[in-house]
């Protein structure tokens, strides 16, 4: 006798993600064993494909979209073996979660659920509502490393994507190039098409994604953005968000509103956009992605939750950094959880970045190509989850013993990590692996409490017996900004609660310095973030200091020039300009790693902020004299230090600097350093 299957999700036909999911995973089934009916909400009026096999239950009733009285009805007088909920958030149904198990105790089926995780906090009442199931199954790597130690019987399944072998092609030019002069007749051959296919939702942000297209466009005139979403059938009333922001006619191109793609004609589309954006604050599983990658379309994204593990190695990621509330149901009912969304500015350089560079593109769709054959040739099959009747037992893995230390950027906040790896040592008494971003690894080389340096990736964490990630678990998402009372190398050792160590970092000599008779000072253009920190004035510095100091530029090749008399931009390894650094008497630094690395190595400094607030990211001066030279926030048509957050500010107030006051400050230096050298002992030995 068949056994019958109970699927409750969204309708296959109804062209969403969970849609698209039931569908792939109803055509999986083995009918010789299973009988199948889908109890589905969001009821279309297209004739359902899958009623000649698949008994189709419409959900909805009048004030129940989701139909919780008729599922429990359906359960109690129908003879159920398995109830799948199929791609739903956990929490849809969990109002009705304590009556399914007082059914399931009379009718013995098996309850298992297929899900995304999709935020960045374990929440305990969803993994109580988890822990109800018999089989529980999220899809995402993501998903299981952050519930694996809360769910016990917690599997991975990758669902299948409906019609992936089928229809989601890469077409050929020829093919292309017809799709786009239908769908985009009014477009020329060289306008760079932008798509966003998503729901008009918070956590989609297509709003910022407006922003940075119109900020992008201002530069590349042939970039056009194609939205395939509702304007005004969602969150936003995205139409006049767009003419509020700037957008002409023309600017922004949609699909045909309140109307519903075919599978054949999404494929279309796919083929026929340049790039696919998809900037979203949280992602279960992002389909969209998956299909434009299928399609041989390059990808932006965001690295965010399950997202990332989709598109990295493939497409370009964003990290995400302005805070978001995305609305959620818990225990106590609708409420905001915080989550990350990208910044306006961070997605029109990487629409930029990408339009500009066929190489890229092309690397990219490669890559794309690869990526998804990968992951569809790897997909679960619901059958093989059918057959265990009973929660299957999850091996834990085994995990290294040792410390995974993580910092993903920058290279000033590395060089701070390096003052808590002896305490952390003598704590754990473990190795230490250090993971950053590969530009920043010579930082913490040849450092004696480190045992490996690893390249940044996420998805080894849980390998690990003790992670310890400060930046990206309290800094990060904190409001350290504005409300510290401490700089900022004091936040990791104490929020890791270990006893400080000094700095650290390799020295290594360059020859030939002996030719140097006059003092050094070093100067510096530009910090991080080119835009908000660069000093476009430091000829006048160097002009100033003739004949009393021999000027050395450092930082990387495309720093602003200084007309210094050594420029050596681009040209020496962290070990390396850390060693000419300490030969130094004096320097000249923005707001960023050298500034950090100087008070490190206690060469005074006259340090230049602009969008930084210096009470928190100043530097730790171990030595001599720290000047820090602020803006006048009073005098400026802003707020104050804004960690250029505002992207659109035309002030670019690192440069307000006059250079004949950091001459008088270094002015002071001197005097400091005399009155060090000479008077400061008379003064000890009279006090004595």
């Amino acid at each position: 006798m068949k056994k019958n299957v109970l699927f409750v999700g969204d309708n296959p036909v109804s062209r969403t993600g969970n849609g698209n999911m039931l569908a792939a995973l109803a055509s999986q089934i083995d009918t010789r064993i299973y009988n199948a009916t889908c109890f589905v909400t969001k009821t279309v009026s297209l004739t359902d494909p899958f009623n000649q096999v698949f008994n189709i239950i419409d959900a909805e009733q009048p004030g129940d979209k989701l139909g919780s009285n008729k599922l429990l009805n359906l359960l109690q007088v129908s003879d159920i073996n398995y109830l799948i909920f199929v791609g739903l958030d956990i929490w849809e149904y969990a109002h009705i979660f304590k009556h399914i198990i007082d059914i399931k105790a009379k009718k013995k089926f098996c309850w298992i659920a297929i899900f995304p995780y999709d935020i960045i906090e374990v929440r305990k009442d969803w993994i109580a509502w988890m822990n109800c199931l018999d089989i529980p199954c999220v899809y995402s790597k993501y998903g299981y490393n952050m519930l694996k130690s809360y769910v016990p019987k917690l599997q991975y399944f990758r669902p299948p994507m409906w019609s992936a072998d089928a229809v989601y092609k890469q077409y050929d030019l020829k093919k292309q190039m017809s799709s786009r002069h239908q769908y985009f007749k009014e477009l020329s051959d060289s306008d760079y098409i932008i798509g966003c296919i998503a729901k008009n939702q918070i956590r989609k942000d297509i709003p910022k994604l407006i922003k940075a297209y119109l900020l992008a466009k201002k530069e590349r005139p042939n970039l056009v953005l194609y939205l395939h979403t509702e304007f005004d059938n969602g969150v936003y009333n995205l139409k006049q968000m767009a003419a509020d922001l700037g957008a002409k006619t023309g600017d922004l191109i949609s699909k045909s509103q309140s109307v519903l793609y075919s599978e054949k004609q999404m494929v279309d589309v796919y083929n026929s956009i340049d790039c696919l954006v998809n900037c979203s604050a949280q992602e279960g599983l992002s389909w969209t992605v998956l299909q434009a990658m299928c399609c041989g379309t390059p990808v932006i994204a965001s690295r965010t939750t399950s997202q990332t593990e989709m598109v990295e190695d493939a497409g370009c990621l964003i990290t995400p950094k302005e805070p978001i509330y995305i609305p959620v149901i818990t225990k106590g009912g609708k409420t905001h959880v915080q989550a990350f969304t990208c910044r306006a500015e961070d997605i029109k350089q990487a629409i930029i970045d990408v339009s500009d560079n066929r190489d890229l593109q092309n690397r990219m769709i490669e890559a794309g190509l690869a990526k998804s054959k990968e992951w569809l040739d790897n997909v679960s099959n619901i059958n093989d989850l059918l057959k265990t009747s009973a929660p299957s037992v999850i091996q834990s893995i085994e995990k290294k013993k040792r410390v995974l230390f993580a910092q993903h950027s920058a290279a000033g906040d590395v060089l701070m990590t390096t003052r808590c790896f002896k305490g952390i040592s003598e704590r754990y008494n473990l190795p230490i692996d250090y993971m950053t971003m590969p530009q920043y690894k010579g930082i913490v080389e040849d450092n004696p409490y480190i045992d490996k340096i690893l390249p940044w990736n996420e998805r080894i964490f849980a390998e690990y017996q003790f992670v310890l990630n400060p930046h990206g678990d309290r800094i990060l998402p904190g409001s350290w900004g504005r409300n510290s009372t401490s700089i900022l190398s004091d936040f990791y050792w104490k929020i890791l609660d270990v006893v400080p160590d000094d700095f650290y970092i390799a020295e290594r000599e360059i020859g030939h310095w002996e030719e140097i008779e006059l003092p050094i000072c070093i100067v510096q253009t530009s910090g991080g973030d080119k835009e908000f920190r660069t000093y476009r004035f430091m000829k006048d510095i160097c002009n100033g200091l003739k004949d009393r100091y021999m000027t050395i530029q450092l930082g990387s090749k495309n720093d602003y020039p200084a007309s210094a008399e050594i420029d050596l931009r681009g040209k020496t390894t962290f070990a390396e300009t850390a060693w000419i650094m300490k030969q130094a008497n004096l320097a000249v630094t923005i707001d960023s790693y050298l500034s950090h690395l100087a008070g490190a190595l206690g060469i005074s400094q006259v340090c230049l902020f602009g969008s930084g607030n210096y009470r928190v990211v100043r530097p730790n001066q171990l030595k001599g004299l720290l000047v820090c030279r602020v803006p006048d926030y009073t005098l400026l048509p802003c707020l104050g230090p804004c960690s250029a957050s505002v992207r659109n500010c035309k002030l670019k107030c690192t440069g307000v600097h006059n250079p004949y006051d950091i001459l008088n400050d270094i002015v002071e230096i001197e005097e400091y350093r005399l009155w060090e050298k000479e008077l400061k002992p008379k003064i000890i030995e009279r006090i004595s």
